[in-house]
């Protein structure tokens, strides 16, 4: 049975998913990547990297930025949270795009033990309506079996509840 993910902004998400698709490539994000796909100042990434690192869930080295082993834990937790509740939502009538949106933001708002229980109820879906794979519970291997979803990929800011 999963524990409750550490409350997170959706700004903080952003950044994560942010160094994890950047570091997937290369080994590692730099902070002027950051800035570009989210579209803040060099001050602002700087003040949340430092933020996220002291959370424990970032390394860095020099201008290298990287997920911790906790970071990384995290974001899969994330994405598979993220994976359930977007398909129930698409299931239930929203858009790809819609159920992908309110995914994020509610991601972290429901017990573990429910979302297992939805995923469950849906059958163990291994997709999400956007196509990509929903880590499968105690399958973590690797950051490779994380993906991250339309709203992020598109460039789109997670909203706010």
């Amino acid at each position: 049975m999963r524990r409750r993910a550490p409350r997170l902004s959706p700004r903080a998400i952003e950044y994560l998913l942010s160094i994890l698709e950047r570091a997937r490539h290369k080994g590692y994000a730099r902070q002027y990547e950051l800035i570009e796909d989210l579209g803040v100042s060099k001050p602002t990434a700087s003040l949340m990297v430092k933020k996220l690192r002291r959370a424990g869930y970032l390394e860095v080295e020099g201008e290298k930025i990287r997920l911790s082993e906790g970071g990384l834990k995290l974001v899969r937790e994330l994405a598979w949270r993220h994976g359930v509740i977007e398909i129930a939502l698409f299931e239930l009538g929203l858009s790809r795009e819609g159920a992908c949106r309110i995914a994020w933001r509610i991601a972290q708002e429901i017990p573990a033990e429910d979302i297992e229980r939805i995923w469950i109820r849906l059958g163990s879906p291994r997709s999400c309506p956007c196509g990509h794979q929903v880590p499968m519970t105690g399958n973590w291997a690797g950051d490779r079996m994380i993906e991250t979803c339309v709203a992020f990929r598109a460039g789109r800011r997670l909203e706010r509840p």
